[in-house]
C-alpha cells in the first residue's frame, strides 16, 4: 500500500466521523536531506511519506488494539525528538524495563538509530523507525516508545508494513480514532 492510498483512506474515514485531519504541505528537499544526515536509516517509504506532506494535524497513525491515534510529526519536529531523547538519554543510562523487551529490540532507554515520526500527547506515545536492531530483528522496523513507565514494544517489521497494520487498526475502531 502506498503512502498516497493510505492517506486517501485515513481521510475518508476520518470525513465519515466528523473529524479532522489536515495535511501540511510536502516537506522541502533540503529537511529531507537533513534527515539523511543523521546517523539513521530513513525508510525510502516514509522518505516519500514526507514529500507527500510535512506532518500532519489529527490522526494519521494507529498501533493495532490500541485506542490511541498518533500525529505524523513533520520532518523538524522528528529531527528535534529525536534530539530531545539523545538529550535526555544519559539520564537513563542501564536503564532496563521490568518486563523482558521484544528481542528484536536493542536494550537501553534510547539507540542512536531510532528516528521519532508519529507521536501522541506532547511525544507521551511515540512511534519510531528502528536502524539499531538486534541481530534478530530488522533494520526499519517500528517500535513505539510509551511514557511512564517507560517501554519500547515492537510494532511491525517496516513502514510499509505498519501502514496496512495501522489502517486494519483505524478500520476496527474509526469513531474512537478518528472521530470529533
Amino acid at each position: 500500500m502506498s503512502f498516497a492510498d493510505y492517506v486517501a483512506r485515513i481521510s475518508a474515514l476520518t470525513e465519515r466521523c466528523d473529524g479532522e485531519l489536515e495535511l501540511r504541505a510536502p516537506a522541502k528537499e533540503k529537511e529531507i536531506r537533513k534527515l539523511e544526515a543523521l546517523p539513521v536509516v530513513v525508510p525510502k517509504e516514509l522518505a516519500a511519506a514526507w514529500r507527500i506532506t510535512d506532518g500532519t494535524r489529527g490522526t494519521l497513525f494507529a498501533v493495532p488494539r490500541y485506542l490511541t491515534g498518533y500525529e505524523f510529526l513533520s520532518v523538524s519536529e522528528a529531527i528535534a525528538a529525536r534530539a530531545g531523547f539523545e538529550r535526555r538519554a544519559p539520564r537513563y543510562a542501564g536503564y532496563e524495563e521490568k518486563r523482558p523487551r521484544d528481542p528484536r529490540i536493542a536494550s537501553g532507554w534510547y539507540q542512536p538509530g531510532w528516528l521519532p515520526f508519529a507521536a501522541f500527547g506532547g511525544s507521551t506515545l511515540v512511534l519510531l523507525v528502528d536502524a539499531s536492531p538486534t541481530a534478530r530483528g530488522r533494520v526499519g522496523q517500528i517500535i513505539a516508545f510509551t511514557h511512564d513507565p517507560d517501554a519500547i514494544t515492537y510494532v511491525a517489521p517496516s513502514f510499509a508494513e505498519f501502514l496496512v497494520a495501522s489502517l486494519e487498526g483505524v478500520e476496527a475502531q474509526p469513531e474512537e480514532l478518528l472521530g470529533a
